[in-house]
């Protein structure tokens, strides 16, 4: 179950799973740190969510070199998300554009970013069909 995580839709998932995942460990800060750009679909282009990036990041630690397999998990999970929300890209899933501090206060101010708790959610529910804990996540 996914732990509460503070930082971008990226640092939710991949310091909550990362930890856990691959044969060497990462903590946490390391995840954190890793992630950090790439909230706001990807240092705010408002490309792919955050959370599907963390959500990569993820299945790549977890499945390494095993790439068939890895873009298979991939892109079944892209398309499930897809199906829930209508796409995997920020600016659609937000209604903001993030590429500018004008639209970035807008966003804020509308409280659009209250949509991406929803979004961090779900992509924990999808992975969690794909990854089993290696060890106790508490």
């Amino acid at each position: 179950m996914m732990e509460e995580q503070r930082g971008n839709c990226a640092q939710a998932i991949f310091a909550t799973y990362g930890p856990h995942l691959g044969i060497h460990k990462i903590n946490s800060d390391a995840c954190m740190n890793i992630t950090v750009a790439f909230g706001g679909g990807i240092n705010r282009t408002g490309n792919v969510c955050g959370a599907i990036t963390g959500a990569l990041m993820v299945l790549g630690l977890k499945y390494g070199g095993k790439v068939q397999e890895v873009t298979h998990i991939s892109n079944q999970l892209m398309d499930e998300f897809t199906a829930m929300h209508g796409s995997i890209i920020c600016r659609e899933l937000i209604g903001y554009d993030l590429n500018n501090d004008e639209n970035l206060r807008k966003a804020f101010q509308e409280d659009a970013f209250k949509k991406c708790k929803k979004f961090v959610t779900d992509t924990a529910q999808l992975i969690e069909k794909y990854v089993e804990w290696e060890d106790n996540p508490q």
